[in-house]
């Protein structure tokens, strides 16, 4: 069992006591979706226009958003649409809650898309702007506009973020390494620190916690803090100091604390990976780059077998930018018809079958048997994979896949080849 810090978020705010009567709960079996504030008129007397109802899933699933649900029939005017192009509102007033809308109904209810916007990369100021400028020129970002309060660095809070990075760039800390002992406990780590002082590197004193008790663990939360650690599983542990964008972007910044290695709009679920997969090329007796610059791409795993035959390898996540996921498919497409052979590394297999689904969906490769209706069984879905790249008649990029899991199975778990420690730590990744 994973040990996490010893400090909890503070709980804060008021409750709307007797919202539960105060809103409408729609007829949704097995769910608490309801209306929080009714559907109003607004604009002119010469444009009347009608904004659609506030509402939300007090009780939503772990692997939401359900196609069957999302979005509401009958609220959102952007009915009928694809759950991939949908967007996640998240509020804890008067109860954590949340849904999945369309554009039309952001542009309605607020006149404007309140989540995202894209905008050119050259309207950013130079210090936000991307490590590297999309084709297009233009970049996604959180047009919120929320106030983020500094952090200072403390003596202790300068000590965990140099331990983090060396251990982010395969380090050992403390005795402790990222990939030999599968992310070490907080307290193996910083125990030796001032715990209450490292508590603002995990605490935004400005935020409401309660989305993040309510929500935190499932794969399609999302919130903005201003935090520089935060939680996240991998390997169904409970890791509680992965760095946030936030503190990947000081850490690199700052003179004092060494660089990181990779990209840093990934996090720590695929730095992980990226490792377990290098360790896997190793040992199939392939040479091994990470973050290799081919073709004009960055490659997160770029291997060469003794035939001098290349492979390419990206570790995908569970986040919800089908725009990058898209992006990736046609990277990965392009190094296959220059002979490079292409596989992906996912999160879990959730996420495996979701992009699978959406690249078929998009028309950007197919699937003999068309989606995957169902989690198939792991071996089952390499199989089919496998099948749609060997296929003549179908156009598929992708010549296979794994989890996290089944790569940590297959190198130091309990079907790994034993791998003696100073290898594992010797590798450059």
């Amino acid at each position: 069992m994973s040990t996490g810090p010893p400090f909890t978020p503070d709980d804060s705010g008021a409750d709307w006591d007797d919202w539960r009567e105060k809103t409408r709960r729609l007829d949704y079996p097995g769910r608490d979706i309801r209306t929080i504030f009714p559907e109003q008129p607004r604009g002119t007397v010469h444009e009347l226009k009608s904004q659609p109802a506030d509402f939300g899933d007090f009780n939503p699933n772990p692997d939401d958003p359900d196609p069957n649900v999302w979005p509401l029939q009958g609220f959102d005017p952007g009915y009928p649409a694809d759950v991939d192009e949908l967007f996640l509102i998240q509020n804890s007033f008067p109860a954590p809650h949340v849904a999945w809308v369309t554009e039309e109904y952001l542009q309605a209810r607020y006149g404007y898309n309140p989540i995202r916007q894209e905008i050119d990369v050259e309207e950013l100021p130079p210090w936000a702007r991307p490590e590297r400028t999309p084709a297009d020129g233009t970049v996604e970002i959180n047009a919120t506009n929320d106030y983020t309060q500094p952090v200072s660095l403390t003596t202790d809070r300068k000590q965990a973020l140099q331990r983090l990075a060396h251990l982010w760039n395969g380090d050992e800390v403390r005795g402790q390494h990222l990939l030999l002992d599968k992310c070490p406990d907080w307290m193996a780590l910083f125990g030796d620190l001032d715990q209450g002082d490292l508590r603002r590197l995990v605490v935004d004193p400005q935020a409401d916690p309660k989305l993040a008790a309510a929500f935190g663990e499932y794969d399609w939360y999302e919130q903005e803090q201003s935090t520089y650690l935060k939680p996240v599983r991998i390997l169904r542990k409970k890791i509680w100091y992965a760095p946030t964008q936030r503190c990947r972007t000081l850490i690199n910044r700052h003179s004092d604390f060494p660089e990181l290695r990779g990209d840093l709009n990934e996090g720590l679920v695929h730095r992980f990976s990226v490792g377990l997969t290098a360790l896997q090329e190793v040992c199939r007796g392939r040479k091994v780059e990470t973050y290799y610059d081919l073709a004009g791409y960055k490659v997160d795993i770029l291997s060469q077998d003794e035939d001098d035959q290349l492979y390419a390898g990206e570790v995908m996540t569970g986040h919800h930018n089908w725009k990058l996921h898209r992006r990736t498919y046609e990277k990965l497409r392009d190094l296959s018809r220059r002979g490079v052979i292409p596989y992906v590394v996912f999160d879990s297999r959730k996420t495996a079958y979701r992009i699978f689904n959406h690249w078929h969906k998009k028309g950007l490769g197919q699937l003999p048997r068309g989606p995957f209706n169902s989690d198939f069984k792991i071996a089952d879905g390499q199989k089919q994979i496998r099948q749609a790249y060997q296929a003549q008649e179908h156009d598929w990029a992708v010549s296979d896949w794994e989890t996290t899991t089944t790569l940590w199975r297959n190198t130091l778990g309990r079907d790994g080849p034993g791998i003696d420690a100073d290898r594992v730590t010797s590798i450059s990744w």
